[in-house]
């Protein structure tokens, strides 16, 4: 897909930006969309040097971006990256998987949440966010209703270590953190596992709905097909409206195609006129290590 400069154009027109060449749709009257990107947070390059580059690419400036932590006790409140995030106009994300990375095949660490076995991991990460002060959103365990994460499939022990560690915060008085509830979005049939209200934690435990969901293509792997932005969200956006809270697309991205400019122009334009969304993070980013699509809007 030899499109990169149509690709970042179209992406950059949910950020509000007016259209200035031929691609612009006549007529159409967008609200303003909060917008965000993936970028991965590793020793192999400068973070920040890629926050700016990220700038530079899209041509205007993300207001989240997202990155990953894992549940290890000698790792601190990245204190300094949510400076650095804001220092450049970014609310940053943290996806915090409930889980040590390098561990394997082991069942991570959620009953040990709820048990109470993390309670000073928590109060430490809360009074560090508290004394930062800065703004962060918090996905704690995302994507629990799918079996891919070793803290998935468990409704009934992530609500009690969601509420553990949300009423953690709340003790410390560590208020600038929100809150992001943010299963997958549905597929296949709403089994109790998979159908994400039985993870819900309550609406006093929750500032914010995130939602996760690709379109993985025709050539992922025998249980994806090509999907149409709406095929991906629309079930489960309608889902959420019952949880009254705002809602955001946490995780986006389109596998590689020659569909995928028109797709990405679609997703822009259906998500720039619906007021149920608050606003998306495109997930920009390929990794051939774990055989994922290129999500890249600049991929070729």
């Amino acid at each position: 897909m030899k499109t990169r400069n149509f690709s970042l154009l179209v992406l950059t027109v949910s950020c509000q930006l007016a259209f200035a060449s031929e691609n612009t749709v006549k007529g159409l009257e967008k609200r303003q969309v909060k917008w965000g990107v993936y970028e991965m947070l590793t020793r192999r390059y400068s973070w920040e040097d890629r926050l700016d580059q990220a700038i530079h690419d899209f041509g205007a400036n993300p207001e989240f971006v997202l990155f990953f932590r894992d549940l290890n006790r000698t790792r601190t409140f990245p204190t300094e990256r949510v400076q650095n995030a804001h220092a450049r106009g970014m609310t940053p994300v943290i996806s915090l998987e409930i889980s040590r990375w390098g561990r394997g095949g082991d069942t991570g660490y959620l009953e040990e949440v709820a048990k109470g076995e993390f309670d000073d991991f928590f109060r430490q990460w809360a009074k560090d966010a508290k004394s930062c002060g800065l703004p962060v959103i918090l996905r704690f365990g995302f994507e629990m209703n799918g079996d891919w994460f070793p803290w998935g499939e468990q409704p009934k022990t992530f609500i009690r270590a969601w509420r553990r560690s949300f009423n953690i915060f709340k003790e410390v008085g560590c208020e600038n953190v929100q809150w992001m509830f943010s299963p997958n979005v549905l597929w296949d049939k709403r089994t109790e596992k998979k159908d994400l209200y039985n993870y819900y934690p309550g609406t006093a435990y929750v500032d914010l709905i995130g939602l996760d969901g690709y379109n993985f293509g025709d050539h992922h792997d025998k249980w994806h097909t090509w999907q149409s932005y709406e095929e991906v969200f629309e079930r489960s956006i309608k889902a959420c409206m019952k949880f009254n809270k705002p809602v955001y697309l946490s995780e986006i991205g389109c596998a590689d195609d020659q569909r995928k400019p028109a797709w990405i122009k679609d997703f822009l334009e259906k998500v720039s006129n619906d007021e149920r969304i608050e606003g998306f993070i495109y997930f920009n980013h390929y990794n051939p290590r774990k055989r994922e699509p290129n999500w890249r809007v600049d991929s070729d």
